[in-house]
C-alpha cells in the first residue's frame, strides 16, 4: 500500500494506492460542475517547483503560492526574466539544487539571481536570508502534506501503514521530508522520477467498462444471476477492444459493483474478480462494502444491502518494455560522487556530497546528507536518513535506526 505525489513546476498531484489498485471514484466535480464519470481519486494543491513565495503587506506571513512563475518567465535561477522568489530558487540557496549538475550538467542555473529573489522574503520579514528559503520549502511541505491527509487520514488511513512515493521533476526534493511529515516510510524514488508519468503513459492499458443499473437487494440475489448479468456486460464491454484488434485472450476482466444501505443516500464501490465471486458468492460484495463502510465512517449495519449498479471492466493485457539498466554491481559508492557540496538544514550548514544516481546499484546504501542527482530529477537525503538502492533501481530512504 502507497501514498504517491507527485510534484511538478505548477502543481502537486496525490493519490492513494491499496492492494495495487488505485482508488476510483465514480464523479468528479470540476469547477462548479459535477461530472458523472469514472476517474482516479487524485487531488491536487497548487505547490510546484514554480509556486511564488510571497509576504502580504496585512498579515506579514509567509506564503507559497498557488500563483506560479511557470516557465515562463520561470524561477529566477532560469535566467528567462523572473525576479519572483519561487520554490526552485528556494532549494537553490538551500544548496539542495546544486547549480552545475541539472540535467546531467547540461544546464546551468544562477544561484546570485534565486538569492536575490529570495531575499525579497527575508527584507519583507526581517529575517535572515537562510531562514527565509528554509520557510519557504517548510510552507510547501505543509501545503502537500496536507493533501496527502485529504486522502489517507480523512478517508480512514493512517500514512504510517503505507509507504510513500515521491516523483515528478520536483517531487525527490521534497520526498524525505514529506516522510517525515506523514511518518510514511521507506519513502521510495523511482528510477526516472521526472519521467515517470510518461512512463506511465506508455505502458497505460486500453481499457473499456460496461454497467448496468441494479437496484436490487443482496439478499434477494443468487449468486447464479449475478454472474449471468456480469458475463453480459464482460461481452459487451470487450467489444470494443475486439474492434481494436485486441482478441478475447489478451483481454483482462475485472467487476465491480456499487453498494449502499438501503435509505442511504452514500455509495461505495467494490472491486472483485470471477473467481472471488465464484468462491464466496454474493456474500463477498456485503462483506467487502461492510469493511469499507466501517474503515470511513467506524460502523456497519450487517444487513440490508442494496446493489445500485454492477460492471465490468476490461483491459488488454500490459506489454513489457525495456527494463532501466543499473550501475556496474562493482562500483564503490565513492566511484559513484560527482563532487563534494552542501546544504542548509534545521539551521545548519550540512556537507552533502553529490552521487550520480546513474552509477547506483542494487546492494548500494547512501547515507544522508546528501544529493543523488540524475537527468530529470534531484533527490536529497537529510541527515539521519539512509537511502538504500533496491533490486530495479528504487531508491528507499528510512531512518537510520529503522524506526517507523
Amino acid at each position: 500500500d502507497i501514498l504517491t505525489f507527485d510534484m511538478g513546476g505548477t502543481s502537486t498531484d496525490v493519490a492513494l494506492i491499496q492492494d495495487a489498485r488505485a482508488r476510483v471514484r465514480r464523479e468528479t466535480i470540476v469547477g462548479d460542475v459535477r461530472v458523472r464519470a469514472p476517474s482516479v481519486d487524485v487531488r491536487t494543491v497548487g505547490a510546484g517547483g514554480g509556486s511564488i513565495a510571497f509576504v502580504p503587506e496585512l498579515t506579514k506571513a509567509l506564503r507559497v503560492g498557488p500563483e506560479s512563475a511557470g516557465a515562463v518567465p520561470g524561477p529566477a535561477c532560469y535566467m528567462k526574466g523572473g525576479e519572483e522568489p519561487t520554490v526552485c530558487d528556494a532549494n537553490v540557496v538551500l544548496g539542495y539544487l546544486p547549480s552545475d549538475v541539472q540535467l546531467g550538467g547540461k544546464m546551468q542555473i544562477n544561484r546570485d539571481a534565486s538569492e536575490k529573489a529570495v531575499q525579497k522574503v527575508a527584507d519583507a520579514m526581517g529575517i535572515g536570508l537562510m531562514e527565509a528559503a528554509e520557510g519557504i520549502i517548510k510552507i510547501v511541505n505543509e501545503s502537500m502534506f496536507g493533501a496527502l491527509r485529504l486522502v489517507s487520514v480523512e478517508q480512514g488511513y493512517d500514512p504510517r501503514d503505507f509507504a510513500l512515493v515521491g516523483f515528478g521533476g520536483a517531487g525527490p526534493l521534497h520526498a524525505n521530508a514529506l516522510g517525515i511529515l506523514t511518518d510514511a516510510w521507506p519513502v521510495i524514488v523511482p528510477p526516472g522520477p521526472g519521467v515517470l508519468c510518461a512512463y506511465g503513459d506508455a505502458t497505460t492499458q486500453v481499457q473499456d467498462e460496461a454497467a448496468r443499473t441494479y437496484l436490487t437487494m443482496a439478499d434477494d440475489l443468487s449468486d447464479a444471476q449475478m454472474l449471468k448479468d456480469l458475463h453480459e456486460l464482460r461481452d459487451r464491454a470487450g467489444e470494443a477492444l475486439r474492434t481494436d484488434g485486441i482478441p478475447d485472450e489478451e483481454h483482462e476482466v475485472s467487476y465491480q459493483a456499487d453498494l449502499r444501505y438501503a435509505g442511504q443516500a452514500f455509495q461505495i464501490t467494490v472491486d472483485f474478480d470471477e473467481q472471488e465471486l465464484g468462491e464466496r458468492g454474493v456474500a463477498l460484495l456485503t462483506e467487502a462494502f461492510d469493511a469499507e463502510h466501517q474503515q470511513l465512517f467506524t460502523f456497519k449495519l450487517g444487513d440490508g444491502h442494496e446493489i445500485l449498479m454492477i460492471r465490468a471492466v476490461v483491459k488488454a493485457a500490459a506489454r513489457k518494455i525495456a527494463d532501466k539498466q543499473l550501475g556496474e554491481s562493482d562500483s564503490s559508492l565513492e566511484d559513484c560522487k560527482i563532487h563534494d557540496s552542501r546544504f542548509y538544514f534545521d539551521g545548519a550548514w550540512h556537507s552533502a556530497p553529490i552521487y550520480d544516481r546513474g552509477r547506483l546499484h542494487s546492494g548500494l546504501e547512501v547515507p544522508g546528507p546528501c544529493v543523488v542527482a540524475e537527468m530529470d530529477s534531484t533527490t536529497v537525503v537529510l541527515p539521519g536518513y539512509t537511502a538504500a538502492v533496491d533490486a530495479i533501481g528504487n531508491l528507499l530512504i528510512n531512518p537510520n535506526d529503522g524506526g517507523v
